[in-house]
């Protein structure tokens, strides 16, 4: 014969379930295996590092790069990269990290 002890430690309080449930509903959001698209904000507050802006440069301009640093600039941060160039000229480029656009 059981006793009244042995019967209720094998069943689970019914709040417990509840409790649960509403857990995972509240969390089923943050919990998604897709993470969510960046907003306009975050692109906008998105910078590109030093070296981003290099690969980005190495990928268009043949060369070899001499230097690369960041320096405050009149609009933002710039990263100013020195390239030797496959016909032995020196290039210095200017990329804005903010936009990622150089000159």
């Amino acid at each position: 014969m059981q006793t009244q002890h042995e019967s209720t430690q094998c069943r689970p309080a019914p709040w417990l379930a509840y409790m649960l449930c509403a857990c995972l509903l509240i969390l089923a959001p943050t919990l998604s295996a897709t993470p969510a698209e960046p907003t306009a904000l975050h692109l906008a507050q998105a910078e590109l590092s030093l070296d981003q802006a290099v690969a980005q440069v190495q990928t268009q301009v043949e060369g070899r790069v001499l230097s690369a640093q960041t320096l405050s600039g009149p609009h933002g941060p710039e990263h100013h990269i020195r390239i030797l160039t496959a016909d032995q000229r020196v290039r210095n480029l200017v990329v804005d990290a903010r936009t990622g656009q150089w000159r």
